[in-house]
């Protein structure tokens, strides 16, 4: 009986022995895939932090660059509270004629020199700009712009309207002594213009409202080099021709500054001192830059050679007052530095 029992409780034992065996085995391989995973959560980690440390400092060059972006802007603002307030004192000249005198010709050779010539189309009306000077004055710049209002042949009326109802600097009545492409006087042309501005037309273009505004009126007769002789002589004959209609424009001289140039457009003779004779006469003198000063003075010491005795190739109508000659640097006012 108690070999039975002995051998029971034995066999009880190794059982239990087994079992514990057995829980031991799951037990460390259990462990072994809680160390593996604690070694991958561990890798995982350090991969984190890498990514989180990269994070931290793509985040430290943002702010960098963006404190360095507000550094600037705050830089360009302070820049541009220094800066002056810009503006514009844009000077009108209207252009007009009949059709083909050469008018827009005329205006872009100072304009716009660049401007090919032979793709020009009649128009009714084009307006081109150009800058003259730029004044600094109590943190005002002031860009001055002469504007130059170019009618077409056939729209006299009109320009004779903008006359009338804007604020006009200077008028510039353009005839010729040729038709287009003209290699010799055509006198029945220039009768044509004659009878165009009689005194009756012309009165049109001097209402009260011009004469409080316009500082000058010119009369460019166009395609002088179609005359022979010299200088003078060709100048001379073209006023000779045109002589009614100096006459008529000179009785405004007590009221107006009527000048007489000839020259010719597509050669560029005499186009310079046109538009010289307009920004002397138009622009006043506080509105004059040092670079101004220097081309008034060049074009006033070129005027006065070709006056000379040897040559002159210009000069005004006897009625008519000296070219001004330009202000002194000492008198303008320069553009602060």
């Amino acid at each position: 009986m108690l070999e039975i029992v002995y051998s029971a409780g034995l066999m009880l034992g190794l059982g239990g022995a087994a079992v514990a065996g057995m829980r031991a085995a799951h037990l460390s391989r259990k462990c072994g895939a809680l160390g593996k995973r604690v070694e991958a959560l561990e890798a995982e980690r350090r991969v984190c932090e890498t990514k989180l440390l990269v994070a931290v400092e793509e985040d430290k060059r943002k702010v960098g660059w963006l404190d360095e972006q507000e550094r600037e802007i705050l830089r360009l603002r302070a820049e541009l509270e220094k800066r002056p307030i810009l503006t514009r004192k844009i000077y009108k000249i209207i252009t007009f004629g009949v059709k083909a005198t050469g008018k827009t010709s005329l205006t872009l050779k100072w304009a716009n020199p660049l401007i090919d010539l032979g793709l020009l189309q009649g128009t009714k009306i084009e307006r081109y700009e150009r800058t003259v000077s730029h004044v600094l004055q109590n943190d005002v710049m002031t860009e001055h712009v002469f504007q130059v209002g170019d009618w077409g042949g056939e729209h006299v009326v009109d320009a004779q309207h903008e006359v009338v109802m804007d604020e006009i600097h200077g008028l510039l009545l353009v005839v010729d002594l040729a038709a287009r492409d003209g290699k010799n006087v055509d006198p029945n042309r220039i009768q044509e213009q004659l009878k165009e501005f009689q005194f009756n037309t012309l009165r049109y273009f001097f209402g009260p409202r011009t004469i409080a505004s316009c500082k000058s009126v010119v009369l460019f007769i166009n395609k002088s080099d179609v005359l022979p002789g010299t200088p003078a002589e060709v100048e001379a004959e073209a006023k000779r021709l045109y002589a009614p209609l100096i006459d008529d424009l000179m009785r405004y001289s007590t009221e107006l500054d009527i000048r007489v140039f000839v020259g010719s457009a597509s050669y560029g003779h005499s186009t310079h001192l046109l538009f010289s004779h307009f920004v002397q006469r138009i622009l006043p003198s506080s509105a004059y830059d040092a670079q101004l000063v220097q081309r008034t003075s060049e074009l006033a010491a070129a005027a006065a050679a070709a006056m000379a005795p040897a040559g002159p190739t210009v000069s005004t109508h006897e009625k008519t007052a000296s070219l001004p000659a330009p202000h002194p640097p000492s008198v303008l006012n320069k553009r602060p530095r």
